[in-house]
């Protein structure tokens, strides 16, 4: 028997149908975040642009079904680490001891150069990010990892910026351990510190910059680009890495809006 004579089919096909057309809005809403942010997000900061921007109470693990259901997950790949060979120069201690975050601006950077390969030839980019909100405060990109690559990222980073004592933590390349960059960075009153030989997570905080970089500007986006072209989606996407994307550990925020929030409060 039947409730009111009403078979139970069309009792559950009226009671679906709202959530239905609810989660096709929902899955427009998703998609246009994917392609905002060119596959970039996965579920979790998804999730949270939907609260923030659609302002929808959403669970993230109804976004990540969504989102597996209809192929839209980040694209990844897994991480690869470079590497110079060490210097058989002056090295320094770790200062850092995997206590990566900073209480403020410009107390402690962290400085790598990675390859990029890409483009018609390899490129090198070498940055410098702050520990205070991962922001990428420097970045050069240029044919060779030499010297003057290095010199140059240290300039850009200290241009306005009160760094008297920072602490910048790099590898132990040859670039760092040579003692015309040691000369350099001690004229500029900043203290370096260097990780243990071949020990890519006591400079986790750079690398983990360069994996998003090579992995949401390179590797999900099918580039096929002369070096002039890399140059320019380093700078836009360093851009946005700075500005837009936003990071679940600083309040969900992009890096240069945590700098400001704080500055304010």
């Amino acid at each position: 028997m039947t409730f009111l004579e009403i078979p139970k089919s069309n009792y559950y096909r009226w009671k679906n149908k709202p959530e239905d057309e609810d989660e096709g809005k929902l899955l427009e809403n998703i998609k246009a975040i994917c392609t905002k942010h060119k596959r970039r997000y996965g579920y979790r900061q998804v999730t949270e642009e939907l609260k923030t921007e659609y302002q929808l109470n959403i669970n993230h693990k109804r976004v990540r079904r969504i989102m597996a259901e209809n192929n839209l997950q980040a694209k990844i790949r897994r991480k690869k680490f470079f590497h110079y060979k060490p210097s058989e120069i002056v090295k320094k201690a770790d200062l850092i001891q995997r206590q990566f975050k900073a209480d403020a601006p410009n107390k402690k950077w962290y400085t790598d150069v990675s390859t990029i390969i890409d483009g018609e030839s390899n490129l090198y980019l070498s940055a410098i990010i702050d520990g205070f909100n991962n922001e990428v405060i420097s970045s050069v990109t240029g044919p060779s990892p030499n010297l003057e690559l290095a010199f140059e990222t240290v300039n850009r980073a200290i241009k306005d910026r009160d760094i008297d004592g920072v602490i910048l933590h790099s590898d132990q390349g040859g670039l760092y351990t040579s003692p015309r960059f040691q000369e350099f960075v001690k004229e500029k009153n900043i203290i370096q510190s260097m990780s243990h030989v071949g020990v890519c997570y006591d400079n986790v905080l750079i690398e983990s910059f360069f994996s998003h970089l090579k992995t949401e500007a390179f590797y999900s986006q099918n580039l096929n680009a002369t070096n002039e072209q890399i140059i320019e989606i380093v700078e836009e996407y360093i851009y946005y890495y700075n500005n837009e994307r936003l990071q679940l550990k600083l309040n969900k925020l992009p890096p240069i809006k945590f700098r400001e929030q704080f500055l304010t409060t």
